[in-house]
């Protein structure tokens, strides 16, 4: 299933109205805020199926993309995240991922003394900073 510009921005925007804790939002009114958004940023007239939101709520939900996001349907109509920090633009780094970056930053830095691999040195600078703010963060 490819992913295009269109459907990024529709979970963007089903994003934002799920991390949105004032308001409660069923289906109907997701496919409205979708739709709108759409004509709004993209001049797009064709409004948005029930269908469409439906299957990218399960894409969101799923590891498809890697947003494994804890959308729960709560009064049996109203759509949120369970989890109210949760967002798809923030993605948390799991400790698998952590490992292996500190790993590829291990064996770039074998690399580091030839010539071709000399600039990359403040890119791992940086990216060692950020794992160690993480590492003392989390």
């Amino acid at each position: 299933m490819p992913v295009n510009k269109n459907a990024l921005l529709r979970y963007k925007i089903i994003d934002r109205c799920l991390r949105n804790r004032y308001r409660r939002w069923t289906i109907e009114d997701l496919v409205d805020e979708v739709s709108e958004a759409l004509y709004d940023m993209e001049g797009i007239r064709k409004g948005i199926s029930l269908r469409t939101v439906q299957n990218d709520i399960q894409i969101m939900r799923s590891d498809k993309l890697g947003y494994n996001a804890p959308i729960e349907v709560y009064d049996q109509k109203y759509y949120r995240y369970a989890d109210p920090n949760y967002s798809i633009t923030e993605l948390p780094l799991t400790a698998e991922d952590f490992n292996l970056i500190t790993k590829a930053v291990k064996m770039l830095e074998t690399t580091g003394d030839k010539p071709e691999f000399q600039q990359m040195g403040r890119i791992l600078t940086r990216v060692k900073k950020r794992l160690t703010a993480i590492l003392n963060y989390g």
